[in-house]
């Protein structure tokens, strides 16, 4: 009987143990597995144009609740964007105001995911990645009464890449041009034709296809060539949120769907992000109607 069951607790340990590596092939970063350099091509994307009518995504306005009425009176962005005449303009005093709080640091990873906090810390002297830069421009900007999502970019080769292959950028929708604009907070960019802001995927193309565009940076952080030369890889995969709040550990044992993810007609649903995490939270898209809804 005893060993009956030390072959039955053998069998469970090996069976969590091969489960754990399904999961995480790196054990979250404990193993240093993947390749060290991410694919830098610039590749052809092609989508669908028509909706399947299959995703259902809520952007309600939060500006009256209490954490984001707390937000804008504390840091007074109803005074930071007093002077915009347009809602672009304010887009642009916010993001800049962002891009300034802190220094971007690759690894640091806040306690509390928030604005309020991450501001706080960064008064202190804290840094932080391009995930806080998006998480502290979207909170503010919805507490202005914008409608904003948090987007997250993708290498081709994120499955098999170390590190490196991910970037958070938002979007947000200008309801005059009924239309999603691109911005980057980290570098405090956004990219525009003829005045008019681009989407993620126009900004792909344009670049892909070496077409002209301007890139607005008061804060000037980076040049317009280096820009392009660091974002062209990550525009491959594009994410959102389904607003159900955060993906944790349960939702990736399994499979919640919590997120929205565009791909080019003849890519492969990637399977990890990095060896760290199974990206099986998310539904799969090639329909532009889909990802780009008119609100």
């Amino acid at each position: 009987m005893l060993k009956i069951s030390l072959r039955i607790l053998l069998v469970l340990f090996i069976a969590l143990v091969s489960f754990s590596f399904y999961l995480s092939p790196r054990l979250g970063v404990l193993i240093p597995l993947g390749k060290e350099t991410r694919d830098q091509t610039m590749y052809h994307l092609a989508f669908d144009t028509l909706s399947t009518n299959q995703f259902d995504i809520k952007y309600v306005d939060h500006s009256a609740d209490s954490f984001y009425t707390v937000l804008r009176n504390k840091y007074q962005l109803d005074t930071l964007t007093k002077d915009a005449e347009t809602d672009f303009d304010k887009i642009l005093a916010v993001q800049s105001w962002v891009q300034g709080r802190w220094e971007h640091d690759c690894c640091n990873t806040p306690e509390h995911n928030n604005a309020l906090y991450i501001l706080e810390q960064a008064e202190k002297g804290e840094r932080f990645r391009c995930v806080e830069y998006s998480t502290v421009a979207r909170q503010c900007l919805a507490s202005l009464g914008f409608k904003v999502r948090g987007l997250g970019l993708m290498t081709k080769d994120i499955s098999e890449i170390q590190s490196g292959g991910g970037h958070v950028v938002n979007e947000v929708y200008i309801a005059d041009l009924k239309k999603w604009m691109y911005f980057d907070p980290q570098f405090g960019v956004i990219p525009t034709v003829n005045g008019e802001p681009l989407n993620a995927i126009e900004l792909q193309y344009r670049i892909k296809n070496k077409l002209d565009f301007d890139l607005i940076n008061p804060n000037k952080t980076t040049t317009k060539e280096d820009y392009i030369k660091w974002i062209g890889p990550y525009l491959y995969y594009f994410t959102v949120n389904l607003n159900q709040g955060g993906i944790g550990i349960w939702d990736r044992v399994v499979g919640n769907k919590k997120s929205l993810t565009l791909y080019s007609k003849d890519a492969i649903q990637p399977a990890y992000f990095q060896k760290i995490f199974r990206l099986n939270t998310s539904y799969y898209t090639h329909s532009l109607k889909d990802f780009y809804p008119e609100l």
